[in-house]
């Protein structure tokens, strides 16, 4: 078996993480190699919101914080993403670079933005 598996260590990592939420990253090892995934815990009243970042693949799981297994879910859930048995985690989109043609219509557009607002100010 050559699966990527979260040892039991760390699932004590993944318990903590969805008591009190923010980021961490988890490690996953099968014999010949370890992996990392960056995981991100936003806590509400009644639900853990959970996006998972691996290997240029993301995923998002959202579970019930009443339930007391839910760190071996997200052991499940990170696990079938490393190995590749997750059809819903995607591909991470690509960065975007400084200078390129996105950021810089992202640019003229909040210029524009800006250029209405003062008008309309002046205007007044």
């Amino acid at each position: 078996m050559n699966n990527y598996l979260i040892p039991l260590a760390k699932q004590e990592l993944l318990h903590y993480m969805l008591q009190v939420g923010g980021a961490a990253v988890c490690p996953l090892q099968r014999p010949e190699q370890t992996i990392h995934a960056s995981f991100e815990v936003e806590l509400t009243d009644c639900s853990a919101v959970i996006s998972v970042d691996l290997g240029g693949n993301t995923g998002e799981l959202t579970l019930k914080r009443s339930d007391r297994a839910n760190h071996l879910h997200l052991r499940d859930f990170i696990q079938d993403i490393a190995n590749g048995r997750i059809e819903s985690a995607e591909p991470s989109p690509p960065p975007v670079q400084p200078g390129s043609a996105a950021q810089i219509q992202q640019m003229l557009a909040e210029s524009d933005a800006l250029l209405n607002n003062v008008r309309k100010l002046l205007a007044a």
